[in-house]
């Protein structure tokens, strides 16, 4: 392979085989394409300095003919690139690694070595933006953000993607003072409240919750969920039909689809693929076409998948 092509391994370092599956894939770069250094970039609970990790990655390598990012992680992983792909453009291979892999899933990989065994094909997917920030899922308020933190690290090791159902059961079950309230307009309190704004790209958030059943490859909408307070009865009900995946049934959740729209107020956090972020509502939320170009099993066909 020609000097002009440049790898990079960007990998959770909190998770003990992520590490093994980033040398396993440094070794098979390395050995097929004859290459004297694949860079291995380890993450650091630090979101600005691994974006400044990976921005000098790209500068170092600005003149390559190719560049290719392999990220080992779940979401929040693959978001943290988004940040630098949407500007500086390369390509992404996404080895699922994380706790909800829902990126990953939505490219039909389940298996971490599909990238040891083939190159795949190379997609584009739709991006959303979050005032200067990138989302590679959904953007989202209120409940998303609660559900951090009634996830413990040992729940995510345990239970995996199914944490943020048994997080969500809590929240539904807390005193009624304790829940989320962001203003449905942004600003004026009086037009009522939500718990839970959430703007997907996506199908799937939270290790496989439907809240955009119609999301696929060809649509090139944002699809808007709200749920609006409500007796705890009337939100178990939002519950079952988001556990149907049929979300868009519940007389209890509000849902448009835009190209562009706004999320929360100013009394509410932002999170992107299910990290918090230092962003504050209300922000402006639109769609950028086609912002991503990543790789995925070539049986894994674009039109017409849902995402």
């Amino acid at each position: 392979m020609p000097r002009s092509k440049a790898y990079a391994i960007y990998y959770k370092s909190s998770l003990s085989h992520a590490r093994r599956y980033a040398d396993a894939y440094q070794q098979q770069l390395v050995h097929q394409y004859g290459l004297a250094q694949v860079e291995l970039l380890a993450s650091s609970p630090d979101r600005s300095k691994d974006i400044a990790l990976l921005q000098d990655w790209l500068s170092r390598n600005a003149d390559a003919e190719h560049r290719e990012c392999l990220v080992i992680g779940g979401d929040g992983s693959v978001n943290i690139v988004a940040q630098c792909a949407a500007t500086m453009e390369f390509e992404i291979s996404v080895i699922p690694c994380g706790t909800g892999n829902d990126f990953a899933a939505g490219l039909g990989i389940g298996d971490w070595r599909w990238r040891l065994q083939s190159e795949g094909e190379l997609s584009r997917r739709d991006l959303g933006k979050a005032g200067d920030c990138y989302f590679v899922n959904h953007a989202g308020c209120g409940i998303s953000v609660a559900l951090q933190q009634l996830q413990s690290p040992r729940a995510k090791q345990v239970f995996g993607r199914y944490s943020y159902l048994l997080a969500l059961f809590r929240y539904l079950f807390t005193r009624p003072s304790r829940r989320c309230k962001i203003a449905r307009n942004g600003t004026d309190r009086k037009a009522g409240f939500d718990e839970f704004q959430v703007a997907a790209i996506s199908r799937r958030i939270g290790g496989g919750i439907v809240v955009y059943a119609q999301a696929d490859t060809q649509r090139q909408q944002i699809g808007f969920l709200r749920l609006p307070q409500r007796a705890r009865w009337r939100q178990l009900n939002a519950l079952y039909w988001i556990l149907r995946q049929q979300p868009e049934r519940s007389a209890s959740i509000d849902f448009t689809e835009a190209t562009q729209g706004s999320l929360g107020d100013q009394h509410a956090t932002i999170e992107l693929d299910g990290d918090t972020t230092s962003l504050q509502g209300p922000v402006n939320i639109e769609i950028i076409v086609g912002g991503l170009a990543v790789r995925r099993p070539i049986h894994h066909k674009n039109k017409g998948v849902s995402l």
